[in-house]
């Protein structure tokens, strides 16, 4: 069964452009796209002499300490490397946050200290191949066929003889580049890669894959690629990046749904050109690089979701292999169909573009208000605008509303407490305002049983929040459960035993509990905590005795057992 996931039209790129993700991961309002014309294969990279402008020092300093790194003997340079990728480790809090989450995913059966051992073992591998591949960018290949050894080239040669083109399928190992250094002694091949957003060291990296290759397309060129391979060359793709969900189909990677690129059963079905699996990997043997090359009979079957699940399952064995020197720091996991509130990647830095006159007057054609808020707009696409007066300061960032509000909704998710999640924080500065766009949990009519209520009210307390005054504004009531709608409106730090109870009192109420039912949200609530923390809540409501009756029970103290 095909998903319904996958665009089968020509894939064209489109000039960068602000959009606002729909709930099912895809694109629903984008501002002022262009198109840009394919690319063509690159058979030059651009001239050094653009980047001598100040602003691209740092980058040159960089690159110079990759290159000098790059000329050292082999042990020397893997040493190197490895303490580059323990500062990297140090440096790189978002990345160091984005490979530990991958791992705990895919590696649940290992223990906690043993990820953390390999979260660090991924860094210093990643170290090491930032190094080998500045090697393999400006040192001549011939000086490192010694340390490679192929397996599978005579089948490589043979699929050759078919004139029908050969595909590589591989992965984003950290011996990537250094492994195409060695492999160009066996075989001339063209890749596809991604545009670095730094443009001298996208030059950097053009000029050293050249030297290796005998074509570089651009990931959005399919046309350049299809026709190498119909001339009867090798084309090397690596399928196992997130670029959204056009051209994908969801597939299991170690056990976890991932958008998959159907790219790589598109090149193979054009021209019908035999398929290698691709691994390699740096080992403690003589020669110390393996490279193999694993036939992949069958591809592709003309089900996308079963090539994507085969391809991904020879991958993940591929991968087993050294798990450490995979790139882990890519949110591979990224897309999901529930959009941006069901991606694993919480603490990831939220976008805060910037907005023109022109760009806001497209943002919120369409929209409309939202009842009882006048602060609010929904959408047309579901997502919801909130605003807040004045600019986020470039100082003291953390203290604007529209900040907090970010930082509060991903404190409570990764909690497991439903709540909204911040897809964009847009600066408007002729307006003087910020404006969240928010993914909002989508409400129900359905009646909610006190164990339930019980239960959320326990995981927002056991992380130290209550509600200021709660009112039925601040819950939502959706189909997968409650959830709070504005973590503004929370006060943090200050779970005491009478706000707890007077926030049982305020669900009570929201929820139009009677008196019975008003007994079994306590008695729950009661189960849910430790035995000293119920005794201080049960103190708590024999000292309160009743209340006037403003809607909620005269007594909330449940019968004893």
């Amino acid at each position: 069964m095909k998903s319904g996931l996958k665009n089968t039209g020509p894939h064209h790129s489109t000039a960068p452009s602000l959009a606002l993700a729909d709930q099912r991961g895809g694109a629903l309002l984008q501002l002022r796209p262009s198109p840009i014309p394919s690319a063509r294969v690159t058979k030059t990279a651009p001239s050094y002499s653009q980047f001598l402008a100040p602003r691209h020092w740092p980058t040159w300093l960089g690159i110079g300490a990759l290159c000098g790194a790059a000329l050292l003997p082999l042990r020397p340079r893997l040493w190197l490397g490895a303490r580059l990728g323990d500062l990297l480790f140090w440096l790189g809090r978002e990345r160091r946050y984005i490979t530990r989450v991958n791992i705990e995913r895919c590696f649940p059966e290992l223990s906690a200290s043993a990820q953390d051992a390999l979260v660090r073992a991924s860094f210093r591998e990643n170290g090491r191949g930032l190094v080998e591949t500045a090697c393999g960018w400006i040192r001549p290949a011939a000086r490192f066929k010694a340390l490679g050894r192929l397996t599978g080239g005579e089948r490589v040669a043979a699929a050759l003889a078919q004139g029908r083109g050969v595909l590589f399928l591989g992965a984003h190992y950290t011996t990537l580049d250094f492994a195409a250094n060695l492999l160009s002694h066996y075989f001339p091949f063209a890749v596809t890669y991604r545009s670095h957003k730094n443009p001298l060291f996208d030059a950097f990296m053009l000029r050293g894959r050249l030297r290796n290759c005998n074509g570089v397309f651009d990931r959005h060129d399919l046309r350049g690629a299809l026709r190498h391979l119909k001339q009867g060359k090798i084309l090397w793709y690596a399928p196992d990046q997130d670029y959204g969900p056009e051209q994908a189909v969801y597939a299991p990677f170690f056990g976890h749904r991932a958008a998959t690129i159907t790219a790589g059963a598109r090149f193979a079905a054009f021209n019908h050109s035999p398929t290698f699996v691709v691994r390699h990997h740096r080992a403690a043997a003589t020669p110390p690089y393996h490279l193999e090359m694993i036939p992949f009979p069958d591809f592709p079957s003309g089900d996308d979701v079963a090539d994507a699940t085969r391809l991904n399952q020879a991958l993940e064995a591929a991968i087993r292999v050294n798990p450490a020197q995979y790139l882990w720091m890519h949110k591979r996991f990224k897309t999901q169909a529930g959009g941006k509130p069901h991606s694993p990647y919480i603490f990831i830095k939220t976008p805060e573009p910037r907005l023109s006159i022109e760009r806001y007057q497209q943002l919120i054609a369409q929209a409309q208000a939202v009842p009882m808020h006048t602060e609010r707009l929904r959408l047309a696409s579901g997502l919801e605008l909130r605003r807040f007066s004045g600019l986020t300061p470039r100082w003291r960032r953390a203290s604007h509303p529209a900040r907090r509000l970010d930082a509060l909704s991903k404190h409570l998710r990764a909690h497991g407490i439903a709540t909204i999640t911040v897809d964009n924080l847009f600066r408007v500065p002729h307006l003087r305002e910020t404006i969240a766009s928010c993914f909002v949990p989508e409400a129900s009519a359905r009646r909610v049983e006190p164990d339930e209520a019980a239960a959320f009210l326990a995981r927002l307390h056991q992380c130290d929040a209550t509600f200021a005054d709660l009112q039925t504004r601040d819950v939502i009531v959706s189909t997968s459960g409650l959830a709070v709608d504005d973590p503004l409106r929370l006060h943090m730090k200050a779970s005491s035993s009478a706000a707890r109870l007077h926030d049982l009192q305020g669900l009570a109420r929201v929820l139009g509990y009677d008196a019975t039912q008003a007994c079994a949200l306590t008695a729950a609530y009661l189960r849910a905590l430790a035995p000293a923390e119920q005794q201080r809540l049960r103190t708590q409501l024999a000292a309160t005795g009743p209340t006037p009756d403003n809607g909620a029970p005269t007594t909330l103290e449940p019968p004893s057992a």
